[in-house]
């Protein structure tokens, strides 16, 4: 019970996310071999990259396929756990779960640096690129501490306001006159908007169920099948993110980052709860 437990901080430590266990279908001391091996086994492919790409991509595939296992069959979900699969994924030309797992990660923990910049990224290095929703565009004017300041930042600045809200509330009551009740609702109002700032980012990162697009091509098309035409004149390449609208067998209908709405097939897609 000590060793899982070690184990768990482990993988928790960089990110700082509390580790989660599930029913674990491996015991602790294969895990903990299995996610030093995985580390070894990126840290080699990451000295191996320059002089023997072959060699780097077996290695780089081996840490993934460990870091998959620690999740499949261990039950272990965490930041950490997913931000290490994102990177070998990465590195292995694997945009699409790549990006998936950087979402994962996100997901867990909303608004990490480290993250939010791998994520960037790699969707810098897809090849569709889609229009921003107008209602998305407005969003992020209207609330632009929202969307441009990191999550860090806004944690301290709401930290910050609170903390001037009550000092400056009990000056007020001590010397009413030195203190006005506009600044008292100035602070409360500026604390109140980078708290909901940070609920809703919670919030949002487990509303939808999300995907990605993790084959190197796929068509979209009008219906849940091979027999209906394309939607669009170009097909839909690794790393397209989607939300999921429906299920069928064999296909889904998903939602693109501009609004569009299509089919695909169910084997080119990963969903975020598949791993």
């Amino acid at each position: 019970m000590k060793l899982a437990l070690v184990l768990l901080a482990a993988l928790a430590s960089t990110l700082g996310v509390p580790a989660q266990s599930l029913d674990q279908a491996i015991d602790p001391a294969s895990a903990e071999v299995l996610f030093s091996e995985a580390n070894d086994l990126f840290r080699q492919a990451n000295e191996s990259a320059e002089s023997d790409s072959a060699r780097a991509y077996e290695l780089y595939q081996g840490a993934a396929l460990r870091y998959e296992r620690l999740i499949r069959e261990g039950g272990i979900r965490n930041a950490r756990l997913y931000y290490n699969l994102g990177n070998a994924r990465f590195r292995m030309d694997d945009l699409g779960r790549a990006i998936l797992n950087y979402r994962r990660a996100e997901r867990l923990l909303p608004g990490d640096d480290n993250i939010g910049r791998n994520l960037e990224y790699a969707r810098s290095r897809r090849l569709n690129r889609f229009d921003e929703m107008v209602e998305a565009r407005v969003l992020k004017t209207l609330l632009f501490w929202h969307y441009d300041l990191s999550a860090r930042t806004r944690t301290v600045l709401f930290g910050v306001f609170w903390l001037g809200l009550w000092c400056v509330a009990a000056l007020r009551l001590w010397r009413r006159e030195l203190v006005s009740r506009l600044l008292v609702g100035m602070l409360g109002v500026a604390a109140a908007m980078f708290l909901g700032s940070i609920a809703a980012e919670q919030m949002l990162a487990t509303a939808d169920e999300f995907g990605v697009v993790v084959a190197e091509e796929t068509v979209a098309r009008l219906g849940d099948g091979e027999n209906y035409q394309a939607a669009f004149t170009e097909s839909l390449h690794a790393g397209v993110e989607f939300r999921l609208l429906e299920e069928r067998p064999g296909w889904r209908n998903v939602e693109l980052p501009d609004g569009r709405t299509c089919w695909i097939r169910s084997d080119d897609s990963e969903l975020a709860d598949e791993l």
